[in-house]
C-alpha cells in the first residue's frame, strides 16, 4: 500500500471554502477512482493559522500513478487551483506501508513467527501456559 500525503496552508479568509470544497469535491472525486482505499481530509488542531492535511490510501504505487492521468484527479486539481485556497504552496509526500496492525495477511518478521509457533507448541503440551485471567470456572 502507498500513502499519499499532502499539506496544505490555507488562506484566512479561503478555509471555510476549502474545508468544503474538501469535503463535497475532493473525496468524491477520490472515491471514484480506482486504486483509492481510503482519504482522510484533517485539520491540524494545534496550527495557529489554517493547516490542512491530506492523508491517502492508494493500493499501490501504480494505481496513485494512474490516478494523476485520470480526468476526474485532473479536473479536482483544476477546480482546487481556481479556489485559489492556498497560502503556501502544498507539501507532497508519497509513502510507502511497511505495516500496520489493521491489515489482514500483514507480513511479520520471521523471530516473530517463529515466537509464535514455539508457544502455540509450548499451549499444546502445556494448555494452560500462556493463559491469563479467571478460569472457566471463575478460579
Amino acid at each position: 500500500m502507498h500513502v499519499h500525503i499532502w499539506r496544505m496552508r490555507a488562506k484566512k479568509k479561503k478555509w471555510e471554502d476549502y474545508e468544503k470544497f474538501g469535503r463535497q469535491v475532493t473525496l468524491a472525486a477520490l472515491k471514484k477512482i480506482d486504486g483509492c482505499i481510503d482519504a482522510y481530509f484533517l485539520k491540524v488542531f494545534e496550527a495557529r493559522k489554517p493547516e490542512y492535511l491530506w492523508v491517502v490510501l492508494w493500493k499501490d504505487n501504480a494505481a496513485l500513478e494512474a490516478a494523476r492521468t485520470n480526468p476526474a484527479w485532473r479536473e479536482q486539481i483544476k477546480k482546487f487551483e481556481a479556489g485559489k485556497f492556498y497560502k503556501t504552496i502544498p507539501l507532497e509526500l508519497v509513502c510507502e506501508s511497511l505495516g500496520s496492525f489493521t491489515s489482514a495477511g500483514a507480513e511479520k518478521p520471521r523471530k516473530a513467527e517463529k515466537a509464535e509457533k514455539e508457544e502455540a507448541g509450548e499451549a499444546g503440551r502445556n494448555p494452560g501456559k500462556g493463559f491469563v485471567g479467571p478460569t472457566p470456572e471463575g478460579e
